[in-house]
Parts: structure tokens; C-alpha cells; sequence
């Protein structure tokens, strides 16, 4: 581990940050669709393995979102080289 001056053992910058968000976004709407697709049919219950893991693939997506939030929040970003 390191010390506060060491830099955070990745860093992305923000073109890297920016990439991240839309593929995040990409997957989100793609999730969206299936969703849609299986409440016109009566299937987005949480008794159906389908929609459940659905709902498990927004769940780690949205955990992604917030730790890449997190660190452009705290700095954890480098300029653009």
C-alpha cells in the first residue's frame, strides 16, 4: 500500500472515465430493453432466473457507476497525457 503521496495504484484519466460511463450506459440500456421486453409478456417477476439476473447485472453496473464517481470525486483521475 501506498503513502499519501504515492499516486492510487490506478488511475484513469478522464477520457478513460468518460469511456467507462458509456459502455455503463450501453449495458444499461441494453438491460432496459430485455426488461421491457419480458414486462409486456408478464415475465419481470422475481421468479423468473431471466429477469433476476437482470436485475443482479443493473445492481453491479450501478456499483460500477458509483465507484467511478467516487473517484472523480476524490481526485483519482489524472489529466489527459
Amino acid at each position: 500500500m501506498g503513502t499519501r503521496a504515492d499516486p492510487p495504484e490506478h488511475i484513469m484519466t478522464l477520457d478513460q472515465y468518460n469511456e467507462s460511463i458509456k459502455q455503463i450506459i450501453g449495458e444499461q440500456q441494453k438491460i432496459a430493453q430485455s426488461t421491457a421486453q419480458l414486462a409486456m409478456t408478464g415475465q419481470a417477476t422475481p421468479a423468473n432466473p431471466q429477469f433476476v439476473q437482470l436485475m443482479t447485472s443493473q445492481w453491479t453496473l450501478v456499483q460500477q457507476l458509483a465507484t467511478l464517481n467516487t473517484n472523480l470525486m476524490m481526485g483519482i483521475l489524472t489529466p489527459k497525457k
